[in-house]
Order: C-alpha cells, then sequence, then structure tokens
C-alpha cells in the first residue's frame, strides 16, 4: 500500500509535483535537475516502501526524474500525455493548469495507468540509437522530396546546391543505416524469436524487442495491445459499450510503425494472413483497418514466441 503519490507535471526546466500524503495534498514546483529532486524526496521522506510517482513522458525531460525514483528503487509509472489529456476533459470543469495536471497524473499512477519504468528500459542505449536512425531516414526522405521539386522546376544555377543535398541525403542514408548495424551486430534470443515471424526483418525485429523490453512484465497478449495503443477505443453510451474504430495510440509510435511495416509484409507473404487481408476487404474494411488488425495479431505471435521461447512456424494451408 502507498502512502505516498507523486504526480509530476514535467517542463524542460522545471517539475510541478503534487503529493497526495496522509490525507493531505501538497504542490510543489522545482528545478528540472537531480539535485533539486534529492532535495524534494529527503525533505518529504519519499522510500520505496511508502511512495509511487507518476510522470508525464515529455520528450526526454522526464528522464532526470525517472533515473533518480528508479535508482532508488521507487516505483515510477510513465504516462502517455494523450492519457492525461483525455483524463483532463474528462473532469467537470476541464481545468488545465500545471498543478492540476500534476494532480491528474497522481490520480491515474494511483489506479494503475501508465508503463511501470524499469531502468534497462529507461537507460536502453540501443533503443535510442534505433530511434534516431528512424529520425535520419525521415529527414532524407524530406530532403529527397524538396531535391526532387527543386529538380522538376528546373531553375537556373542550382547545381551546385542540388550537389551538396545529394551528399547530405547520402549522409543521412550512411548514419542511419550505421547505427542500425551497431544494434544489430550482436542479436538477442528474442530478436531471432520474433524475427521468425513472417513480416519482420532484424531491423524490425530489434526495435520490436527493444520498445517492448520485458516480456514478462505483461500479463497477457491483450496487454500487449494496450501498451501498444492498438487497442481500439471504447465509447459508453447508456448501459452499451461501444468501440469507436480508432486507436487509443497510448503506446510507443515507434513500435507501432515497426508492426504496421511487419503487417504489410506479413499479409503478402504469410497464408494465412493473406487468406485473412482478401477477407476483410472483401467486406469493406480499408487497407489501414485491416493491417491495424494484423498487427494486433503479430503481437499476440510476439507474446506466444517469447513466452514459449520457441521459434514461429508458418500454418500452410491445406489444398
Amino acid at each position: 500500500m502507498h502512502t505516498s503519490i507523486v504526480g509530476i507535471d514535467v517542463a524542460a526546466r522545471k517539475l510541478d509535483l503534487c503529493l497526495e500524503q496522509g490525507g493531505q495534498t501538497q504542490y510543489a514546483t522545482i528545478d528540472n535537475t537531480v539535485e533539486a529532486i534529492q532535495q524534494y524526496a529527503r525533505e518529504h521522506k519519499l522510500t520505496k516502501q511508502s511512495c509511487l510517482v507518476g510522470l508525464e513522458a515529455t520528450n526526454d525531460y522526464h528522464f532526470a526524474a525517472t533515473k533518480y525514483f528508479l535508482k532508488r528503487g521507487i516505483p515510477t509509472r510513465i504516462l502517455n500525455p494523450i492519457v492525461t489529456k483525455r483524463y483532463t476533459r474528462t473532469q467537470v470543469r476541464g481545468k488545465k493548469t500545471d498543478k492540476t495536471d500534476a494532480h491528474n497524473i497522481a490520480r491515474l499512477a494511483a489506479e494503475g495507468e501508465g508503463e511501470l519504468a524499469t531502468l534497462s528500459n529507461v537507460d536502453n542505449r540501443d533503443k535510442e540509437l534505433l530511434r534516431l536512425s528512424r529520425a535520419l531516414i525521415k529527414l532524407k526522405t524530406m530532403l529527397t522530396l524538396r531535391l526532387q521539386s527543386l529538380r522538376r522546376k528546373d531553375l537556373k544555377k542550382t547545381k551546385r546546391i542540388e550537389h551538396k543535398l545529394e551528399q547530405i541525403e547520402g549522409l543521412l542514408k550512411d548514419v542511419a543505416e550505421e547505427l542500425v548495424d551497431e544494434v544489430t551486430e550482436e542479436r538477442s534470443r528474442d530478436e531471432e524469436l520474433i524475427d521468425s515471424i513472417p513480416g519482420f526483418s532484424i531491423k524490425l525485429s530489434a526495435i520490436v524487442h527493444h520498445e517492448l523490453g520485458d516480456i514478462a512484465r505483461f500479463k497477457n497478449a491483450r496487454s500487449l495491445d494496450s501498451f501498444a495503443g492498438l487497442d481500439p477505443r471504447v465509447v459508453q453510451s447508456g448501459g452499451k459499450l461501444h468501440t469507436s474504430g480508432r486507436l487509443m495510440k497510448r503506446g510507443s509510435p515507434y513500435l507501432r510503425s515497426a508492426l504496421f511495416l511487419a503487417a504489410n509484409v506479413a499479409r503478402v507473404y504469410d497464408p494465412e494472413l493473406a487468406e485473412y487481408y482478401a477477407k476483410k476487404k472483401a467486406e469493406g474494411r480499408s487497407h489501414k483497418e485491416v493491417l491495424c488488425i494484423i498487427s494486433r495479431k503479430l503481437l499476440h505471435r510476439i507474446w506466444a514466441v517469447l513466452r514459449d521461447q520457441r521459434e514461429y512456424k508458418v500454418q500452410q494451408k491445406e489444398n
């Protein structure tokens, strides 16, 4: 039982904290530094036996506080800003200030919302390198489109500029590929198991592995859907529950992107998924909708192969 709940609204230079302790609620604003966090924790006697912390994932500004609490064994939940915004809208007044945000984060953390952070997942070098690789590829794609536009316009005296842009384009691609090569040089058993599922590759397997972290922390395959943000949004009207068809998108966008890419390949080369894709398209589902469903199926396969530590065996269709 946690007797102290701390909700933290994170910004680049400051932290707004809401502490619920002994039936009382206290607010504070401190600098976003390890020294300030340490002083606050000491003053309020926050210990691993009694305290639970909740923070919003805000760029990388929450890392210092997260690492501080985790190193001291204090359970820490990382909340997606989408979740806290939706929660704020459900409040009667819908008031949004740094204090109310911190208070809402504390409530959500106490209810078990958010991902329970671990040091291995927060301080994950390979995950960050893979994310950097993706960012470089996105920059390269944007640059390629601008370069193509420049060529189509056939402007005067742009050849030298075009040549320099081509060099930058090539450099971005090379660095992105080097980052992937460095991460995947030594593959884990889990990555190899994920790669045995049709649709995945060395790179996509690595992304999924590092974004998921330890599979043992998930209760079942459905909890993976929720973590990845692939569970449909539920809308309640009267006494009935309906799914809106839209995704919650609470989890890692890097994980969802990798799963969508794998799903688009799997629906071509996996006989079972190819038949499923054709069936759903014939029913009038869009390409994107079916890929979303296939992504969930792939997540469930990942759960199974990692749980059993066995490679996936493709189910051949009988004639």
